[in-house]
């Protein structure tokens, strides 16, 4: 995965997670989204510092 698509995702799961949250008002579907799009952020973080790491 390059770069520019890693940073992509991380956006565009950012806004679902912001507009998530101001479209359902403190629902359980706002959490479970909020859930879903933090795990996936984190994970290409990781992922973006183990592959940094390895090819150092």
């Amino acid at each position: 995965m390059s770069n520019s698509t890693r940073w992509t995702l991380v956006a565009l799961l950012i806004v679902v997670n912001a507009v998530s949250s101001s479209v359902f008002d403190d629902s359980w579907v706002t959490v479970s989204v909020n859930a879903v799009t933090g795990v996936a952020v984190i994970a290409l973080v990781i992922d973006y510092l183990l592959r940094r790491r390895r090819a150092q």
